[in-house]
């Protein structure tokens, strides 16, 4: 489990980048909404990761 941790937080990050990238920079349409769903989906994927492993430390299992 403490592995996961750190590729989770990198995916937030890379997500959080990508969404202020898609928002601050003028960029193509297509290449702005590609920026825009991988940061929503990779900033969806970790944050759900990291609060299932913040659940399960809760629960001491």
């Amino acid at each position: 489990m403490q592995k996961k941790i750190p590729t989770l937080m990198l995916l937030f990050i890379i997500g959080t980048v990508s969404l202020i990238l898609s928002l601050t920079v003028t960029l193509p349409n297509t290449i702005e909404w590609m920026l825009l769903i991988l940061g929503v989906l990779l900033n969806m994927t970790s944050a759900i990761g990291l609060m299932l492993i913040g659940i399960k430390r809760i629960r001491g299992s």
